[in-house]
């Protein structure tokens, strides 16, 4: 399969592992600024394992499908995040919708999934244990303003 870009971002290569989930099979790297104007880095590893956006079956017609092109990039940066918790999470969620705006995705979609994500997201975030967070900050480096964060000082 040949490399797929949009805008500046490449898109993930992955393969199916068991079911919805997913592992990534090359380096992944997506920068781009928050809503405060700060710039953020993530690179994620081989081996991170995620599920794409948890969009509930029904509403795949009208959504799309949770690994659909060009969101996987976002939703696979937001699994990422979720899991290593480097933040707390409403910037992860702004990390979303940057990559969402990065990859080209439409206005009324990134405000759609943005506002699903501040009202649904939460259980997703509780529901991380200290395996998660360890397990996926081995996965993946986290720059914001080129400071790395590294989990040493929790704020999530």
């Amino acid at each position: 399969m040949g490399d797929q870009w949009f805008n500046d971002v490449k898109m993930p290569h992955y393969h199916g592992v068991d079911g919805s989930i997913h592992e990534l099979d090359e380096a992944f790297t997506v920068a781009g600024l928050l809503p405060d104007g700060r710039v953020f880095e993530l690179i994620i590893e081989p081996g991170f394992r995620f599920d794409g956006c948890s969009i509930p079956r029904p509403l795949w017609r009208l959504c799309g499908h949770p690994l659909e092109v060009p969101r996987i990039a976002a939703a696979l940066a937001h699994d990422w995040l979720y899991a290593a918790q480097l933040t707390d999470r409403e910037t992860a969620d702004q990390v979303f919708k940057s990559v969402c705006l990065e990859v080209g995705l439409g206005w009324l979609r990134r405000k759609v999934e943005y506002r699903a994500l501040r009202l649904f997201g939460w259980s997703a975030w509780r529901g991380k244990k200290d395996a998660d967070r360890i397990a996926a900050r081995a996965c993946g480096k986290l720059w914001i303003e080129g400071k790395k964060l590294t989990g040493d000082n929790e704020n999530a």
